[in-house]
């Protein structure tokens, strides 16, 4: 099966791949962070088939349930962080906000993909070489990358 928006399609045996992965391989839970898509899209896939907690989940329902009808400003601000970990050109700045969650994963799919700039993405193959990142799962279109502890250790969880 395939997804279509406008951004792009997304062969979904990928995602279902990956998300299987999680499901097998990954205990406790630690945080992942996945890309923010508009509402009604392919948003949110990891942390819901998953049940692993996320930076931010589907906004509408995160504002609502924890805003009201407000505007909830510490909503919008992991709204932003989401954003600017797969947007900025930094992998400072990225690892500053992973850090700043206690993110163990990041997942980059071809939802990530469509949504991003390319040259926001590529930093992670950087944080790879420095070693701020480890490659722990990987197919053809979906990567998941473990975050290296703040202080610098990178033990799995």
């Amino acid at each position: 099966a395939v997804y279509t928006d406008e951004r792009g399609t997304v062969e979904l045996r990928w995602d279902r791949e990956a998300i299987h992965w999680l499901q097998q391989n990954v205990t406790g839970s630690p945080v992942i962070v996945e890309g923010l898509t508009p509402l009604y899209h392919w948003g949110s896939r990891v942390s819901v088939y998953t049940g692993l907690p996320t930076v931010v989940g589907w906004d509408f329902h995160e504002i609502h349930r924890k805003c009201g009808q407000n505007p909830c400003l510490a909503v919008r601000s992991r709204l932003q962080d989401v954003n600017t970990i797969y947007s900025t050109k930094n992998p400072y700045e990225a690892l500053r906000l992973l850090h700043k969650y206690g993110v163990t994963y990041l997942y980059l799919g071809e939802t990530e993909q469509h949504y991003y700039p390319p040259e926001g993405l590529a930093k992670f193959a950087a944080m790879v070489q420095s070693g701020h990142l480890q490659i722990a799962y990987r197919n053809q279109a979906v990567s998941i990358f473990h975050v290296a502890r703040q202080d610098g250790g990178n033990q799995r969880k």
